[in-house]
């Protein structure tokens, strides 16, 4: 996707940051609506609700303390309901448990047909799983339907559009923790910092990588975690720790998804299983620690 700057249209329909949003952008047919749960039945009247569109369900799986996510469509109906009704039966499904926001997209003047829905339903699943922070609820690959070129260039600003606002709302799910794969780790222009240390717990050399970014520190899948824990691990970490074990996130002491910490210290106690200064620990490839390169660049 490219980078382009953007001017977002945010009308606060009730006046509050956490009521309804309605989103717009210039020269743009698409509308975006952010909508509480509990307030879904104050849009019916609107006539955006009852026509096509694809939509969002946004809530948190406690067991796993991981956001999660539903993405959906839904096409006008003979009874002149569309995707706002398809939401509201949500809220008495198998999906009723966990949502409390939703995202609607559709258009201002109801040119989303099947083939679009379909094909942007596809795109929206596709790169939610791939960026790896929400639990994507839909079972099924969705169809991506028989789309032009012409009319998949349109679809795919479409999807930028929609990519902007939804993480402008405060939603990451298409936000890739890490700028690239760590198969490119050995590009020089890039700055990676690494771990290596021997447990005294296990006897083993423990190898780890990160990526730095905006966010915070991203140990990447491939690193290697010490098993044991130590008897003063924030208790958090411990937590964590054996989730991912015991669902092999974590597999033979291997990682096997990214994983996100605020800090340098709390990722370098994820990998070795004990507190530690990360400011110390990681280093870049040439062995200056995280501490000296901050100082070199006036951190």
């Amino acid at each position: 996707m490219s980078n382009r700057s953007k001017n977002i249209n945010m009308f606060l329909m009730d006046g509050k940051v956490t009521g309804k949003i309605k989103c717009t952008l210039s020269n743009w047919t698409g509308v975006i609506y952010k909508i509480p749960r509990i307030q879904l039945a104050d849009l019916k009247s609107r006539d955006e609700m009852k026509q096509s569109g694809i939509y969002f369900l946004f809530g948190r799986d406690e067991d796993k303390q991981k956001d999660v996510t539903y993405i959906g469509q839904a096409t006008n109906r003979k009874n002149g309901e569309g995707v706002l009704f398809r939401v509201q039966e949500h809220t008495r499904d198998n999906h009723a448990d966990y949502f409390n926001d939703v995202i609607i997209l559709t258009t201002q003047n109801n040119s989303f047909g099947p083939t679009e829905i379909s094909y942007l339903e596809n795109k929206f699943t596709q790169l939610a799983k791939e960026s790896g922070r929400y639990i994507v609820k839909n079972g099924n690959e969705p169809n991506s339907g028989n789309v032009t070129e012409e009319k998949q260039s349109e679809l795919d600003e479409v999807v930028e559009n929609t990519l902007m606002i939804v993480g402008t709302l405060g939603y990451r799910v298409f936000v890739p923790m890490t700028k690239i794969s760590e198969k490119d780790l050995s590009n020089d222009q890039l700055t990676y910092l690494y771990l290596k240390r021997k447990s005294k717990k296990s006897n083993k050399v423990i190898e780890a990588c990160c990526e730095r970014t905006s966010e915070g520190f991203v140990v990447l899948e491939g690193s290697q975690i010490e098993l044991i824990d130590s008897n003063v691990i924030p208790s958090s970490l411990q937590k964590l720790r054996k989730e991912l074990i015991d669902t092999n996130v974590i597999k033979d002491g291997i990682l096997q998804e990214k994983q996100l910490f605020s800090s340098p210290s709390y990722a370098a106690a994820f990998v070795i299983g004990m507190n530690t200064n990360g400011r110390m620990d990681w280093k870049d490839k040439n062995g200056k620690t995280l501490k000296e390169l901050e100082e070199m660049m006036g951190c």
